[in-house]
């Protein structure tokens, strides 16, 4: 094994321009989402990468009016059973056109998505390329996805592909390169998210006794839910994760809020957001119940509102000793110098949708969580080559 880490690092070297390149090249492409900007633009480039390279790839398109989404999948090598990368290429909304031109300075490179992931799927996207100049292709199978989306949920990216039956079903376990900043991400957070709309009656202000104030019917319910939030929080997992803080269970209220449409008159509409984040040790039926529970409540009492389900996500977990951890562990060990630490990822993660179908996933990746969807957004070109040798490795170790 020795000589294929000195092999695989070399070509890594080999290819550190290209990398930055195409690093640099992904950033500037403004894949936001929402609403869905650029995807085209982002999956034209990303197959001509693929059919430059020889690999077998293939456009997956879901219509869209305005923003039509876009996945590739596609293949390497052969065998049985198969390794899988999976990663997403668009990213949350900039402060300012600015972020979507990369710089490069100090040896880390600057820019929206460099971080998340956009740093990770060009290191996953050159470990194939390694791979394949180290005749991998002879002795193992790699499948891979490459999806929009993830940043709201996943609906029209990697749940889409599984519902319609175009993810391979022979797949032994997952890897996708997430800002895990060093840590491996085997378990992740669930999410339910609900947007609330109360319904009331307008009134000029000199005649509010005849209206129906809905602002203040939205008080009382979210009165309800911040007494549920009491026992929520203090729910806790026993999991590892950083930071220790985000152990407990978690429910925000109000991230969105709004209600009227004048100082002078009657509100007769507000709305709210709740966001609902379960740890792994929860079920995400209960805490349905539990929320739709208080809806039900001021229903029954007369209070008019709409219920609309925005997010849904289960949270799942891996084994942290299965043959792709072991595989991986050693190779961030080889690599690096380092133990990796599993933990549970502190949000909602996409390896959930290979563990609930009991195929181990895990996520690593040369990113850093507290920088991603921030101003300064960054990643080390260092950790960007670790990590492109780290999945290289990771796949020859998988496969003995």
């Amino acid at each position: 094994m020795c000589q294929e880490i000195t092999k695989i690092k070399k070509r890594v070297e080999d290819y550190s321009p290209q990398i930055t390149g195409t690093l640099s090249d992904l950033i500037a492409i403004p894949t936001v989402n929402p609403p869905g900007k650029a995807y085209q633009e982002c999956a034209k480039y990303l197959c001509g990468r693929l059919k430059d390279w020889g690999f077998e790839h293939r456009l997956v398109t879901v219509p869209d009016d305005k923003y039509p989404r876009y996945s590739i999948i596609g293949a390497h090598g052969d065998g049985k059973g198969s390794l899988h990368f999976h990663g997403h290429y668009d990213v949350v909304p900039a402060d300012s056109d600015g972020q979507f031109k990369p710089v490069l300075k100090d040896g880390s490179l600057y820019g929206r998505g460099s971080s998340d992931m956009k740093g990770g799927l060009a290191a996953m996207l050159f470990a194939l390329l390694v791979l394949r100049d180290c005749g991998f292709g002879k002795y193992g199978y790699i499948t891979f996805s490459l999806v929009p989306d993830e940043e709201t949920g996943g609906s029209r990216g990697t749940r889409h592909l599984f519902e319609a039956g175009l993810v391979s079903r022979n797949i032994k376990g997952m890897l996708m390169p997430e800002p895990t900043s060093g840590a491996v991400w085997n378990a992740n957070k669930g999410a339910l998210t609900y947007r609330i709309t109360i319904k009331g009656k307008p009134a000029h202000v000199a005649l509010e006794h005849t209206g129906d104030n809905a602002f203040e019917r939205m008080m009382r319910i979210a009165r309800s839910l911040f007494e549920l939030r009491k026992d929520v929080q203090r729910r806790k997992t026993s999991l590892p994760v950083e930071p220790p803080q985000a152990n407990r269970s978690a429910m925000l209220i109000g991230g969105e809020s709004g209600s009227g449409v004048n100082f002078n008159v009657v509100p007769d509409k507000a709305f709210f957001t709740v966001d609902r984040r379960l740890n792994p040790e929860e079920s995400l039926d209960d805490a349905r119940t539990e929320l739709m529970e208080v809806f039900n409540e001021h229903t029954k009492k007369g209070v008019d509102l709409d219920v609309e389900l925005l997010q849904e996500g289960e949270s799942s977990t891996a084994d942290p000793a299965s043959p792709l951890a072991l595989a991986l562990t050693h190779s961030v060990r080889n690599i690096t110098g380092e133990e990796p630490v599993f933990e549970l990822c502190p949000g909602l993660c996409e390896i959930r949708f290979f563990n609930k179908r009991h195929i181990p996933a895990y996520a690593y990746g040369p990113g850093i969580l507290e920088v991603s969807h921030g101003p300064e957004e960054f990643v080390r070109v260092r950790d960007l080559l670790d990590c492109t040798a780290i999945y290289a490795l990771t796949a020859l170790r998988f496969f003995g």
